[in-house]
């Protein structure tokens, strides 16, 4: 829809209505007359004349027919019912009488030019309300702001709670009945679900992330087989939480920590092994 055009509201049925079928009975006229027609409903919706076509206007409709031909059009029009001849006043309840026709079924389907005044303020006033909103904006940060908080809240909801048990002298760190139940779970699923879960964890915390990379990194960690889902979790939370990018690098250091006086390694890569395109090995196998 181009913008600035108007359009009449038409039936698609109209060539099967009774009056226009009833156009028949004037032969080659027929097609002209139901032409005119059309034309006087496109000229009554662009000049919002509720239905009232001058009758020194139809001359103009029917070019390059002639003046004469078109007011017989336009009388055959009448004689089946779709138009009626009238004066401007019993048109528009206006005092000078000057003539023409009227479109008997125009108000009914294309309203009048009160109606099309009204719509047009509505849309204006809901275009201004919409346009007001779009221009309140979230203050700088904040959107960056949330997503930290969401990432720390859900690393202290993920994280296990462990409580100490005394044994012969040492504290040794039992799981707590949730966290038994976790790792359980964990045993039924395959390492494509254990890492979808994790990753879907990440990615709510940082949606801009690169979600394969991440997963890559995370199945690497599961089948190392030397941490627990919910560990896997709480680093992935923790980086998301202080801004830095997962990597196998990153990852292992959240997760094992730095040896004493050990600097972190740079562009370490994880390795795929062509045996098996999902494993990823390097980074959590023994030093």
């Amino acid at each position: 829809m181009a913008l600035g055009e108007i359009y009449v509201k038409l039936a698609v049925t109209f060539a099967d209505d009774p009056k226009v079928r009833a156009l028949a009975r004037y032969g080659a006229d027929a097609n002209l007359a139901r032409d005119l027609y059309v034309q006087m409903i496109l000229h009554c919706k662009r000049l919002l004349t509720d239905g009232f076509v001058p009758a020194e206007q139809i001359g103009l409709l029917v070019y390059p027919l002639d003046m004469e031909h078109g007011n017989q059009l336009a009388k055959q029009l009448a004689s089946v019912g779709l138009i009626k001849e009238v004066s401007n006043a019993e048109a528009n309840d206006k005092q000078d009488q000057a003539q023409g026709w009227q479109v008997c079924a125009y108000l009914k389907r294309n309203g009048t030019r009160e109606d099309v005044e009204k719509l047009s303020q509505v849309r204006a006033e809901a275009g201004r309300a919409g346009g007001a909103k779009s221009r309140k904006r979230p203050a700088p940060g904040t959107a960056q702001a949330s997503r930290k908080q969401v990432a720390k809240q859900n690393v202290s909801r993920s994280t296990p709670k462990t409580e100490s048990v005394t044994d012969t002298g040492k504290d040794l760190q039992a799981p707590t009945a949730p966290a038994a139940a976790a790792a359980g779970e964990s045993t039924l699923l395959t390492i494509t679900q254990r890492s979808k879960r994790l990753t879907d964890a990440y990615a709510e915390a940082e949606p801009m992330c690169k979600w394969p990379a991440v997963n890559g990194v995370v199945i690497s960690a599961i089948k190392s087989g030397r941490f627990a889902d919910d560990e896997i979790r709480a680093a992935l939370l923790r980086l998301a939480a202080e801004g830095r990018s997962v990597t196998v690098d990153t990852l292992r250091t959240e997760l094992q920590g730095l040896p004493p006086g050990q600097q972190p390694k740079r562009g370490h890569q994880p390795y795929r092994n062509p045996t098996d395109p999902d494993a990823y090995t390097m980074g959590f196998t023994d030093d």
